[in-house]
């Protein structure tokens, strides 16, 4: 290290080149650069929503929410598959991993819960689809002693 501290003490003119180099360089890659004010991001969730009114959250899991998990399990290009059963409503949110295309993963999902035939006659029709992917533009925090009206009077 020593050496070659020395040699930009002795040779000036290296140092010099090297810093020019640096800054050129950054110069042509500032015009590559993607810009944007708002970047896009591409969605990686796929969600499922099926509508059973009447039915208990048990119902939902045996009757709904454990078909579409085994119809859509072999799907190629899914990470995870997180589900939830609720009193009348059942949601199924999967995750791809991002190798595959968001939209033809999103076709054979589609096709995959269209070929379930034992669903409860009375459930409605299964909602797929592709989750937009939101940006916040600016997210604001207000905190005081003041009670929650007053506070909300204030924002």
């Amino acid at each position: 290290m020593r050496k070659i501290i020395s040699a930009f003490v002795k040779y000036p003119f290296y140092a010099n080149l090297i810093i020019a180099v640096v800054v050129i360089a950054g110069f042509i890659s500032l015009n590559h650069i993607k810009k944007s004010f708002f970047p896009e991001f591409t969605s990686r969730f796929i969600s499922i929503s099926v509508y059973y009114p009447g039915a208990s959250p048990i119902e939902m899991e045996e009757g709904v929410t454990s078909r579409i998990e085994e119809a859509v399990r072999s799907i190629v290009g899914i990470k995870e598959i997180t589900s939830t059963s609720s009193e009348n409503y059942a949601r199924v949110l999967i995750e791809t991993t991002g190798r595959y295309d968001i939209d033809e993963t999103l076709m054979e999902v589609k096709n995959a819960v269209d070929g379930i035939s034992a669903f409860p006659s009375a459930a409605e029709r299964p909602i797929v689809f592709k989750q937009r992917s939101i940006t916040r533009a600016m997210f604001i925090s207000l905190s005081g002693t003041e009670d929650l009206f007053t506070l909300k009077k204030y924002a």
